[in-house]
């Protein structure tokens, strides 16, 4: 969790993707604008201080609020940040984005890191069919996290061979734009807001003020360029060039992605838009956001909701019917390589660096052609004993015993697991190795190239958090209960 003094330190000097007339609201409500006597520094920790002592009794958010739009009614589930309804995932994002989602008194800001958690849940969990989105944020900060978020969707949206994903904006400026572009379809209102596709940072010069009341601020510097952009002193022409290259390049970078995310712009019709912001739609085009290509259609948030609510519907009757094998390959085959994809997934989730989940991949086995061709299998049915040719009530009798015996195995598989010394070292990569299905040996390859655990800000967030993850047995926590877990998902197939 950030408290006000590490967010304004974060922010201050940095570019970021937001309307411009909400950088102004951000910065009051954080305490770091100007309107007192004295520095900004002074300002902003007078403020901190009011902020503190009037909140200092309210119960702090450690994760994000789970809702959705009142009309739509009681969620089936909630996940984290998300809500499950009528086989939709839908999740709600408000409010300025941070890098890292964090709670300031009852307040939850998002975080593109945290965004990206409700994501992958959404993505895994077999009951979803479809995505939602609801946007209302006047944009946020220029971060790593925000273009792997746009990816993310990107990857496993329907255009991507995944799960359909709609945004409805309500308001969508700057990063929240971005983020929207990624997904399948972008609906709005008339009365809606979209664009501000650029950057902004901005420079205060305190210099005069100080001269004004007699103070002369002196600093001493290893490095020539070292307090460009600096509030102490004029903005020299070399900083400022500096801050304006910063910035295009930033410009640069959200461009490329929406074009990635929406096939229907052009680079020459997006940088037209010099940053404007739109409605969703006018009857002058020069103010409509459907004109100008940022959406897609017009529509009320129900009708919109009951748009993805039929395709969840077709997706998930279409995933009961249950997809044909594929005829290029042997089950035996996509079976292992699925099991090898679910283990590289579940490295990649625990938070092995990228030169880790190379060498796992390459440790792993590789999948295998089925020996056994046609002809084979005819052969072999040929030298096979009379009886079970024929086949009877104890083949059947034996088959079950199989599917028993293979149950049992897995639940052994996943107590060795949450057994094993490798789970006190890497209790998070146990975790999603049972949830998985790894086998012990699995598991074992995949810590042997694990750098030792770390606690992360987003683990210290997500820690003794009450919630339900898909596929996860409610009220249990940690490797004892993803093992049970484990066990009742095992003995509701078999059932």
């Amino acid at each position: 969790m950030r408290n006000p003094a590490q967010l304004a330190a974060a922010l201050s000097g940095r570019p970021l993707l937001m309307r411009e007339a909400s950088v102004p609201a951000l910065a009051r409500e954080l305490g770091i604008a100007g309107g007192e006597r004295g520095s900004p520094l002074t300002a902003f920790f007078g403020r901190a201080r009011r902020a503190i002592a009037g909140r200092g009794e309210a119960e702090m958010r450690t994760e994000p609020l789970a809702t959705a739009p009142r009309f739509v009614g009681e969620p089936d589930a909630v996940g984290y940040g998300w809500v499950l309804k009528d086989g939709v995932g839908i999740l709600e994002i408000d409010g300025p984005l941070m890098a890292e989602g964090f709670g300031w008194g009852d307040t939850w800001y998002h975080g593109y890191d945290t965004l990206h958690v409700a994501y992958e849940e959404m993505i895994a969990d077999a009951r979803v069919g479809a995505i939602w989105e609801v946007v209302r944020s006047p944009g946020g900060v220029v971060d790593q996290g925000l273009p792997e978020l746009a990816a993310l969707k990107r990857d496993h949206r329907a255009a991507g061979g995944g799960k359909p994903i709609h945004s409805f904006i309500r308001d969508g400026y700057s990063a929240a734009y971005w983020a929207a572009s990624a997904s399948d379809q972008i609906t709005a209102a008339r009365e809606s807001g979209v664009g501000s596709i650029g950057a902004v940072v901005t420079h205060c010069d305190f210099s005069g003020a100080f001269a004004k009341d007699g103070i002369v601020i002196t600093p001493f510097k290893f490095g020539k360029r070292k307090t460009d952009g600096s509030w102490m002193e004029p903005l020299s022409e070399t900083a400022s060039a500096s801050l304006q290259a910063e910035i295009d390049q930033c410009g640069r970078w959200f461009v490329s992605d929406v074009l990635e995310g929406r096939a229907n712009l052009t680079e020459e019709a997006v940088l037209a838009t010099e940053a404007g912001c739109y409605f969703g739609d006018s009857d002058d085009p020069e103010l409509s956001g459907l004109a100008k290509g940022l959406i897609d259609t017009v529509a009320t948030e129900r009708t919109a909701f009951a748009t993805i609510r039929e395709l969840a519907r077709e997706r998930l009757a279409s995933s009961a019917a249950g997809p044909a094998p594929s005829a290029s390959k042997p089950a035996s085959t996509q079976e292992s390589e699925m099991k090898r994809s679910a283990v590289l997934a579940a490295a990649k989730k625990a938070g092995l660096p990228e030169n880790h989940i190379k060498a796992l991949s390459e440790a792993l086995p590789k999948a295998e052609a089925a020996e056994d061709t046609p002809s084979d299998k005819d052969d072999d049915e040929e030298d096979m004993p009379e009886d079970a040719a024929e086949g009877g009530g104890d083949q059947v009798e034996d088959a079950s015993d199989g599917d028993k015996g293979d149950d049992d195995k897995a639940e052994g598989e996943a107590s060795a697991i949450a057994a094993s010394p490798e789970a006190k070292k890497h209790p998070a990569l146990a975790l999603a190795a049972i949830q998985s299905g790894q086998t012990l040996a699995q598991f074992r390859a995949s810590a042997a190239v694990a750098a030792p655990a770390r606690t992360s800000r987003l683990d210290q967030v997500m820690a003794g958090a009450n919630r339900l993850k898909p596929d996860a047995a409610k009220g249990t926590k940690g490797l004892s209960g993803a093992v049970q877990a484990r066990i009742e998902k095992n003995r509701g197939a078999q059932a």
